[in-house]
């Protein structure tokens, strides 16, 4: 590729990138709450820990994308949307069965949000926006593999 072609790439106007963040705003507002859904129920000291860790990488990704919505001219949401009970809703119900089942529920809410990023990251956004849409992906994924990793170990 020379210059001529990064010219051509369009990238995503304030409107779309305010609409497209707010709905990965709330998919962490979700997040962050199945996270302390899960934290409260895991009996698993370590898990807790690793858990407690993964929340704060979330809180830390809902914070950067509000900061983008702002810069780009828009007010991010304040909470979580109708999806809430798709992904806390499962964790409640697996507290009963215990750790491992609290793992598989929060593998499904972190497979989710793995999709959600990966879709975000191959939007055309701008530079600095796509910088933290990276790091975040790094995050998720390595959220899943370590529950992955938990559930086979448990």
């Amino acid at each position: 590729m020379n210059d001529n072609d990064f010219r051509n790439i369009d990238v995503m106007n304030s409107e779309n990138v305010i609409s497209k963040l707010g709905d990965l705003v709330a998919l962490e507002f979700n997040a962050i709450e199945t996270y302390e859904a899960a934290i409260e129920r895991l009996e698993n000291l370590d898990y807790r820990a690793k858990m407690t860790e993964f929340l704060g990488e979330h809180e830390r990704h809902l914070m950067q994308l509000c900061d983008a919505i702002i810069q780009e001219g828009g007010t991010p949401p304040e909470g979580a949307n109708y999806k809430q009970f798709l992904t806390k809703g499962p964790v409640v119900i697996a507290g009963i069965g215990g750790d491992k089942a609290i793992l598989h529920a929060m593998l499904l809410n972190e497979s989710l949000t793995n999709k959600l990023y990966e879709s975000a990251n191959e939007e055309i956004f701008p530079g600095y926006i796509q910088l933290m849409l990276k790091q975040a992906l790094g995050d998720v994924r390595h959220h899943r593999v370590w529950i992955e990793s938990a559930i086979e170990q448990h």
